[in-house]
Order: structure tokens, then C-alpha cells, then sequence
């Protein structure tokens, strides 16, 4: 899975709720066999392998089966066998464009086999075992081409805080830093700057499930801002822009059809202009399309789905300009320009006082092309430029459908 390139702006919610309508997730056609805990990886045609999952109804069976989904017909048919039955599968696109299949249960026990598929053979063929059995880890491709999963059910039956690197140029595994957490259903996706982002997740002892989430690069785990829910076996996928969506799961009381994206700028979640799934799923499939698309597959609502859908993030790049009092946006898509104060945030105590407002919030609709916006200071705001000879404003774009983004500006007198 590959990931976008990394926005200058920061991902908001949007100032105004009425200037922008949510996201929302669309059918995409059933897969040819209902499947909870699959793999899902975009292989460089633009299909997607979804492979293994677990079919709980009528008969408890677990899958060696695949199929692909092809976004130009928006459906699903029958792909190539597996070597292993494989439930809760990690599952990766390495850089070359072939497919990472690891672990999971084969419907005795974790298997520690792991195999790989060729879009060119059209088949799977085996590599190096991971260095032990596991269910339940989930993976994301590394800057230098290895692949790191994270978290699983291990063999002693509780989760792990145990992590994995396979290397596709020797085809064998090794084990990497230590996980903060014992987890596993952590939701797992490639973000901006070459890190990855881990969220949510379940700890069997004590029995806990998490909201947390962190980043890794280079060799360790970083806290970032937390889940808003705590959440087991969420999907995660980039998004375009260096972003992630993690959506579905289950919080201990109900499956959810919940969905947010992290930015990897504030480090922080939102779910600020994305709808929610239509359907509630734990344990989904989840990929990024070729076109900045993100399909959700299968996952387990009380029974396997067979269902799919698609989430369709606008891109919300875009250049600003400032000049006098104008701030000249060029977006491509249509959408608001925003010029506004850079102070946002309300006071979190009674002890605290607001800050004054430098600049009055002025927005104007258009796009896709230029969208020329006006700056206009408050009283406070012309003193200070007058004072300091500078001022630095926010400018926002938010598309008609999709996130806010954000860029900071500096007036000059």
C-alpha cells in the first residue's frame, strides 16, 4: 500500500460546520464469499487481494481462498488458493508489488507460515516462517522496503507485545523493538514522513481495550494523540495526503461503523467531515485504491460480511498566497478559502482568559482554480501589525466534500 504525498497544511475540523458536507462511505459490490479477519493489499494493476478470513455461518470454516477487487467494475471475483488456511492474517504490498501473507489461523492453531503472491505468476509461493506462530498482528511496508507487524495472539493464548521485520531480499524474518503494549487488532497504516501509525487494539490479560496510538520510525514506538473510542480490531489504510483512516471495530460493549483519520502534522485524530460506515464492522479488510480511494471489506458484525464499501477522500492540497490584504487560494477542487485568527482554541479553565481575536474570519466559496479571500484584522489585530510590523494569520480550504486543511501565514504591514 503506498501513501500520498505529505500536505503542508494540518487536518482540521472546518470552522464553519455548514461549509462542508462529511465524506461518506458508498456500496461497493459483495465479495464472492463472506469473510471476517481477512488481508487486503493494492497490487500495482490497481486490484486488490483480499485473502483467508473466517466464515462463521452455518459452518465454522476458515479459508485458504482469495479473490480480487476491481475498481473499474466495482466488483469481486474468484483469485488464486493459498498454501494455508489462514484467519487474521498480517498482510502487506511489498515495493516490488508482490503480496506479504503472514500468520494468522489455519483453524487448529497460529501458523507461523508466511507466503508470498506474484501478480506475474499469478500464484502463491512460500518464504521464511516468522519467528513465531501468530493470529491477529497487523503490518504496514517500511521506508527501506522491509515489513513490520505488530502485536498478535501468540501460542500461550494471550496477546504480545512482540514485533516482526520481514526482509523481502533474503525472505526471512527477525525480531524488531519491543511494542509499548501487550496487543493485538491493532489497526496498522503507513503515514507521511516514512513513519507508521499503530492505533486501538485489545490486551487478552488484563483484558483491556485501547484507545491508544503511536507512530514508528527508524527503530521506536512514539505516543501520538489517542483513538476517541477505545477499539479492537479497527481497519486501518492510508489516505491521500500522508494521512490514515481507521474505521470499524469493535469498543467492548458493540461492533462500530465509527470512522476517523489521523494527521500525521498535529498528530492527532479527527472525524471532522467523514461519515460514518454503512455498516458496522469488526475485523474488516481494509486498502488504499490507486485513485486515493480506501475500500473496506468483509469484517464480522454477530456474522461474517460479504458486504464492501468505499470511502472517497478528495485531495485537500492546495497553495496560498498572500499579497496586501488578499490571500489568493488554488485549489483543485471546489471548496471554501478561509483567513481567519490563528488563536482557535477556548479557554480549558476558568482560571484562563480567551485570547483576543487578531483577525476576523472571512471565507468565500469557489474553485476549482483561484478563490481570493480577504483579510480583515479586529482592532487588536491593526494595533499589533502597526506594533510589530507583522502578523501571522491561518488560511484554511476546505473542500465541499473532504477535510479541512490548514496553512499559517504571515501579514506584513
Amino acid at each position: 500500500m503506498g501513501i500520498g504525498v505529505a500536505l503542508a497544511g494540518l487536518l482540521v475540523a472546518p470552522a464553519t460546520a455548514s461549509a462542508v458536507n462529511p465524506v461518506s462511505f458508498s456500496p461497493a459490490g459483495d465479495m464472492t464469499t463472506a469473510r471476517d479477519g481477512a488481508g487486503a493489499a493494492t497490487l500495482p494493476d490497481g486490484r486488490v487481494l483480499v485473502a483467508g478470513g473466517y466464515l462463521g455461518n452455518p459452518i465454522p470454516t476458515y479459508l485458504d481462498s482469495t479473490e480480487f477487487y476491481n475498481p473499474s467494475t466495482n466488483s469481486f471475483n474468484a483469485g488464486p488458493m493459498m498454501s494455508t488456511k489462514r484467519y487474521a492474517p498480517a498482510m502487506v504490498a511489498l515495493a516490488d508489488g508482490r503480496i506479504l501473507v503472514a500468520g494468522g489461523y489455519d483453524g487448529s492453531a497460529n501458523t507461523a507460515k508466511s507466503e508470498i503472491f506474484d501478480p506475474k505468476t499469478g500464484a502463491f509461493s512460500p518464504v521464511g516462517d516468522l519467528a513465531e506462530p501468530i493470529e491477529l498482528a497487523e503490518g504496514a511496508l517500511l521506508p527501506d522496503g522491509r515489513v513490520l507487524i505488530v502485536g498478535g495472539y501468540d501460542d500461550s493464548g494471550f496477546s504480545t507485545n512482540a514485533t516482526e521485520i520481514f526482509n523481502p531480499s533474503i525472505n526471512t524474518w527477525s525480531f524488531g523493538p519491543t511494542y509499548p503494549k501487550k496487543t493485538y487488532g491493532t489497526a496498522v497504516a503507513p503515514i507521511a514522513g516514512g513513519r507508521i501509525l499503530t492505533a486501538g487494539g485489545y490486551d487478552s490479560d488484563p483484558g483491556d481495550y485501547f484507545a491508544d496510538a503511536f507512530t514508528f520510525a527508524g527503530s521506536a514506538f512514539s505516543p501520538v494523540g489517542a483513538l476517541p473510542t477505545e477499539n479492537y480490531y479497527p481497519a486501518g489504510a492510508p489516505l491521500p495526503g500522508g494521512r490514515a483512516l481507521i474505521a470499524g471495530g469493535y469498543d467492548s460493549s458493540d461492533y462500530l461503523a465509527t470512522a476517523t483519520a489521523f494527521d500525521p502534522n498535529t498528530n492527532s485524530f479527527s472525524s471532522a467531515g467523514i461519515g460514518n460506515l454503512l455498516h458496522k464492522r469488526e475485523e474488516p479488510g481494509a486498502a488504499e485504491l490507486k485513485d486515493g480511494r480506501v475500500l473496506v471489506a468483509g469484517g464480522w458484525d454477530g456474522n461474517a460480511l460479504k458486504s464492501a464499501e468505499l470511502l472517497s477522500v478528495p485531495s485537500n492540497s492546495f497553495k496560498a498566497k498572500l499579497k496586501g490584504r488578499k490571500v489568493t487560494f488554488t485549489v483543485s477542487n471546489q471548496g471554501t478559502g478561509e483567513a481567519t485568527d490563528t488563536s482557535t482554541k477556548l479557554a480549558t479553565t476558568a482560571k484562563k482568559k480567551k485570547k483576543p481575536k487578531l483577525v476576523k474570519t472571512t471565507t468565500k466559496h469557489g474553485g476549482p482554480g483561484k478563490i481570493v479571500v480577504k483579510v480583515k484584522l479586529t482592532k487588536q489585530g491593526a494595533a499589533k501589525l502597526a506594533q510589530k510590523g507583522k502578523l501571522q494569520i491561518k488560511v484554511a480550504y476546505i473542500p465541499d466534500q473532504g477535510l479541512a486543511a490548514t496553512k499559517k501565514l504571515k501579514l506584513r504591514g
